[in-house]
């Protein structure tokens, strides 16, 4: 594991954002979507319906109900104690939480997106896709060209695609130290990078 004062390895870095590009366009698109939804309202009809199919467990509820053993008159209780608005208060954290995340995917997605747009040809650019969200083998990618590669060319272009965003996961680590939204999310990135090699 990385030391404070070691400087990161910005090539792996890119390789790492590289490899999960793709699946972060999905993800994207899921959490945009649950965003564009807002915050359901959970409601007391909700609260007696899910009550009443599951079993209450009291101690995470932190509600004395124990002596009482009419259903409808453990829910009445639950509901008393304000298990509606606890469930709404949850709702709107998870929310909150939802839009942190859209947010700081939302910055990986733009530091490989910058990189392929301002530093790389459009054929790396191209290359790159293929690869890393479509999944293309080398053959694959011969065949989608229409011009013959050879695999020496693929690896130079696949090669020239993960420099530039070698490079631009270098210059957003420098802005960090002016910007406070970039210093987050920098440090995110890279305990994520962390746990993946830990959990290799």
């Amino acid at each position: 594991m990385k030391t404070d004062n070691e400087a990161p390895d910005f090539p792996a870095l890119a390789l790492f954002l590289s490899k999960t590009y793709g699946q972060m366009l999905k993800d994207r698109e899921q959490l945009k979507a649950v965003i564009d939804a807002g915050v359901p309202v959970y409601t007391e009809e909700m609260a007696i319906r899910d009550l009443s199919a599951i079993s209450i467990d009291y101690e995470s509820d932190r509600v004395q109900t124990s002596s009482i053993s009419n259903v409808p008159e453990r829910i009445a209780e639950l509901l008393d104690n304000g298990y509606v608005e606890k469930m709404n208060r949850k709702l709107r954290r998870e929310m909150a939480e939802t839009v942190k995340e859209y947010s700081y995917l939302c910055w990986k997605i733009e530091v490989v997106e910058t990189a392929m747009r301002e530093r790389v040809e459009q054929r790396e650019r191209a290359i790159f896709i293929r690869i890393y969200v479509r999944g293309y083998t080398f053959s694959q990618l011969k065949k989608a060209c229409k011009k013959r590669l050879c695999n020496r060319q693929i690896c130079e272009a696949k090669e020239a695609a993960l420099k530039a965003l070698s490079d631009e996961i270098t210059v957003r680590s420098v802005i960090g130290e002016a910007d406070v939204f970039e210093t987050v999310y920098f440090r995110q990135f890279i305990h994520e990078y962390e746990e993946e090699l830990d959990a290799e």
